[in-house]
């Protein structure tokens, strides 16, 4: 009897699963669902969606320190990386015109403003390898693992920065 009851359970529960995969699917192929970047999400697609990729993040991310000294010359280095390849999304300081980065879904982020959740770690693979279906590029082609490294350093350090990286960050800003 007890061997029946489970058979009864266990088809019950494929059949339910296999049924809501079904709706899903049939949803997505008959463009029921909403992809355009001008609309918010509902709460449960950036809950599911934020989920899943900050746990991709940190599961794919290098382990260790930072590598990268916070010293003035590497201060220097990460700004003008960051003001030539990352401001115009990301925004260099609380004046920036930044409508640029926000007109993406999801908005990118002001770091300059806000301070990230992510480690050293995650934010050098995140600009590395990029996010998919976002609008943050794979920078592990144009940029050495160093020149990464520098602009991790430098966001991580925006709320003291010295003098002189500050000048290079904003060196030819309006």
């Amino acid at each position: 009897m007890n061997s029946r009851i489970i058979k009864v359970f266990v088809l019950g529960a494929i059949t339910a699963y296999g049924f809501a995969a079904l709706v899903l699917v049939s949803f997505a192929k008959l463009g029921a669902l909403p992809v355009q970047a001008d609309v918010a999400p509902s709460r449960l697609e950036a809950s599911l969606l934020g989920s899943a990729l900050h746990a991709s993040v940190a599961r794919h991310a290098p382990g260790g320190a930072n590598p990268m000294p916070a010293t003035d010359e590497n201060l220097i280095a990460g700004a003008k990386l960051y003001r030539q390849m990352c401001s115009r999304c990301h925004g260099v300081t609380g004046e920036s015109d930044h409508t640029y980065g926000q007109s993406f879904y999801p908005p990118a982020p002001q770091l300059p403003l806000t301070r990230t959740l992510y480690t050293d770690n995650e934010m050098f693979w995140i600009v590395k390898h990029g996010i998919r279906n976002t609008a943050m590029l794979a920078w592990g082609n144009l940029l050495s693992d160093d020149e990464i490294w520098q602009i991790v350093t430098l966001i991580r350090k925006f709320d003291s920065l010295p003098e002189s990286a500050t000048l290079e960050l904003l060196r030819h800003h309006p």
